[in-house]
């Protein structure tokens, strides 16, 4: 194994070690738990010294004074019969609270609470149907966020990692050289030091458009790195890169203009993004999902921009009991 892939399997273990302890802080927020969850627990404490480590900042992260004060109007009530192994542990007293909990840590998160931010505790951005959201981080960086998007956030002392499901974001990435800012999107990586970049993501494909600065990619960890500069985007696609393609940024639309403007992509490409602001669903018949279409679409006008396509490539829109559906104009609902 590679020096690169050693460190690409570590940095993976600690992600799930970060996701373990955050399930685990959940759980012992939600109530009591019952006797098997307490030996399950009792053997995963046991395992590594740092799982206790971890925890414990954890849980010292949810109680710090913001949170506190935020939880005074709580009264909940502290486990029976079941104390942690550990010296000096904070108090979970607060156990039966899950609901006040995330409530309230997802209002911090909106507000932009820098001690929160700055925590080694991952923590998801997500975007409803039709709203995007723009999210200041605590190392300056600014995120605008696309409709039906989502982010998972790692922030340690000595990292700054992204993970992004399916959906849209624009990264304006504060400069630090001792922290790469990286986006992870599956076996794919995007690793920026002080730069603006959009990723654009669906089921298929992987769509990287470099505004300002340049990024490093790579679609495997043992593939090979390609320097994207400002100007270029790249597509990740079955794991493989294409060719870098040159943008022209004054001309350039995007997603936070509301409006998506292509160039001979697959009619599911396009309704994949038009569903992410869409009322109701919009789909095609199989047969048309490969149909290379082109156009300039109003993204919160998705019945408009479907009229446009029946109409400029002869297809039938009908409605359904889900949504609009675009068919073969000889084609019937079955």
């Amino acid at each position: 194994m590679s020096e690169q892939e050693k460190l690409n399997s570590n940095e993976q273990a600690e992600q799930e070690l970060y996701l373990q302890a955050a399930s685990w802080v959940e759980k012992l927020a939600s109530g009591e738990l019952d006797s098997l969850s307490k030996r399950r627990f009792s053997h995963w404490l046991e395992a590594d010294p740092r799982h206790a480590e971890l925890l414990r900042a954890m849980v010292d992260t949810w109680q710090d004074p913001a949170l506190t004060k935020a939880l005074s109007a709580y009264q909940p009530s502290p486990f029976k019969g079941w104390q942690l192994s550990c010296s000096n542990w904070p108090k979970l007293q607060w156990a039966g609270a899950a609901m006040a909990v995330s409530s309230i840590l997802m209002t911090l998160l909106y507000l932009g609470d820098s001690d929160l931010f700055s925590s080694p505790v991952p923590y998801e951005l997500n975007t409803a149907q039709a709203n995007s959201m723009q999210q200041g981080l605590a190392d300056g960086t600014v995120l605008d966020i696309a409709p039906h998007s989502q982010l998972t956030v790692f922030f340690t002392p000595d990292k700054r990692q992204v993970l992004q499901g399916e959906g849209a974001a624009y990264f304006a990435v504060a400069k630090d050289k001792k922290r790469p800012f990286e986006v992870r999107l599956d076996q794919a990586r995007v690793v920026a030091v002080g730069t603006e970049f959009n990723i654009d993501r669906d089921p298929e494909l992987i769509d990287i458009t470099v505004y300002e600065g340049a990024v490093q990619v790579q679609a495997t960890a043992a593939g090979p790195t390609v320097l994207l500069k400002s100007g270029e985007r790249i597509r990740i696609q079955q794991n493989i890169l294409s060719e870098v393609q040159k943008v022209d940024l004054q001309q350039l639309v995007d997603w936070r203009s509301g409006w998506i403007e292509i160039e001979n992509e697959t009619l599911a490409y396009l309704l994949h993004r038009l569903n992410r602001s869409a009322p109701v669903q919009l789909s095609a018949s199989a047969e048309l999902a490969n149909l290379r279409v082109a156009g300039r679409f109003e993204l919160a006008n998705t019945q408009q921009s479907l009229s446009a396509l029946s109409e400029a490539y002869g297809l039938s829109l009908q409605q359904t009991s889900s949504g609009f559906r675009l068919s073969r104009a000889t084609d019937q609902l079955q």
